[in-house]
């Protein structure tokens, strides 16, 4: 007679078997135009989002309610499948403040150079990859690009998440096999994932109702676009409207330092629609409001020096150790792109490009810039040339 901890793992092996085939039905039943396979990898990730540890996943089908119908409205209009609208919730899980080990941020993390080529704004204090409707309209395109060279949805999602090179480079590691799962093994682990969380999502938001998740309901302030023609800080314009700093920062999280800053240019805001009497009443006082009224939990912004209205004194146009600037030096290292190292030391692109004589935003691995930064900020931004990759990202998540 077979001892009783054998029965119970047949019994446990049969209902695992059952709960797959059962997915497998389901997901059959969607009739996709992207492949929806169940496998391991796939159960794995689909397993994670039936947990719903700390509501996490009815904390998503909230966001894909609130933000979804936009995004599907645009894949139809040029003709891409519907379903491509859940690469959102699996690349991001709707964080706009991620930041990728490749540098990728955003709702759909796209790197930094797919998102200059397709349009998008980046610089030292502005990141359209924050606003899920302008990265929506260059993700678009890149997704076109990636089907026409690829031809298999599978490999056009792997290759969005990590890039054309390392979705190439797996290909030929599996012997020339252009099925997704022939080669999913040879991509660096770190992209491993996206496909299966992929699937999942596609899965989680047809059937929530079956494993009893309720999406959470997310309400969304109607907001306003008003023009800023002076510098200010988010935090500021918070305190003299009256309106949580956190979800004002979050409404225009395009602006990366929470800084407006004064250039030629006329930025505009999104506030909520029932402050905008108070904000035309309020009128110039705006740019000069004080208030040194928190919570306790929320500082203040700190501006670096570069960020200063205009009416301080003009930046000299070269640095002068006099003046009580040092140099620093930077070795660039892969994944590294000027925007992100002038995040790193809070000054602007235009400045690395003076410092170092660059032409182009073109640079290589293992070259040398130069940084000036005041001395008594020396030792803050001297470190940053021996930080990991994990912390340059959290360095730059705090901006």
């Amino acid at each position: 007679m077979r001892p009783l901890f054998v029965y119970l793992a047949l019994f446990l092996n049969a209902v695992a078997f059952g709960q797959s085939s059962e997915i497998t039905a389901r997901l059959d039943a969607l009739n996709a135009t992207v492949s929806l396979v169940n496998n391991e990898y796939v159960q794995n990730a689909i397993d994670v989002q039936v947990a719903n540890k700390n509501n996490h996943t009815n904390e998503l089908l909230g966001y894909s309610a609130l933000y979804l119908k936009d995004v599907e409205d645009s894949l139809e209009q040029h003709g891409l499948p519907h379903e491509l609208q859940f690469l959102i919730p699996a690349l991001s899980d709707y964080d706009m403040w991620k930041v990728s080990d490749d540098g990728g941020s955003g709702f759909w993390q796209l790197r930094y150079v797919i998102a200059k080529r397709y349009g998008l704004k980046i610089s030292s204090y502005i990141d359209e990859r924050r606003d899920y409707q302008r990265a929506t309209s260059a993700a678009i395109p890149y997704i076109k690009h990636l089907y026409e060279v690829f031809g298999d949805w599978h490999s056009v999602i792997a290759a969005f998440m990590a890039d054309e090179v390392e979705v190439n480079k797996a290909i030929r590691m599996a012997g020339g096999s252009r099925d997704y799962w022939e080669y999913h093994r040879f991509l660096p682990a770190r992209y491993q994932h996206v496909v299966p969380n992929y699937i999942a999502s596609v899965y989680i938001h047809s059937y929530f109702n079956e494993h009893r998740l309720k999406p959470l309901e997310i309400s969304k302030t109607g907001l306003e676009e008003v023009a800023i023609t002076k510098w200010l800080t988010i935090y500021q314009l918070s305190k003299a409207l009256e309106v949580d700093y956190k979800q004002l920062k979050d409404d225009n999280a395009i602006f990366k330092k929470q800084v407006i800053p004064d250039t030629d240019k006329t930025y505009f805001i999104k506030i909520p629609f029932d402050k905008i009497e108070r904000f035309y009443t309020l009128g110039d006082s705006i740019y000069t409001y004080q208030s040194h009224d928190t919570d306790g939990t929320v500082e203040p912004v700190q501006v670096a020096e570069e960020s200063k209205p205009k009416t301080q004194e003009p930046a000299q146009t070269k640095p002068n150790v006099s003046t009580g600037n040092r140099l620093i030096y930077y070795t660039v290292r892969k994944g590294d792109y000027l925007g992100r190292i002038a995040d790193l030391y809070d000054c602007r692109i235009s400045d690395v490009k003076r410092w170092n004589k660059l032409r182009s935003d073109r640079i290589n691995v293992g070259q040398r810039l130069k940084i000036y930064k005041p001395a008594n900020k020396y030792s803050k931004y001297n470190k940053i040339n021996s930080m990991s990759t994990y912390q340059k990202n959290q360095l730059i998540r705090k901006d």
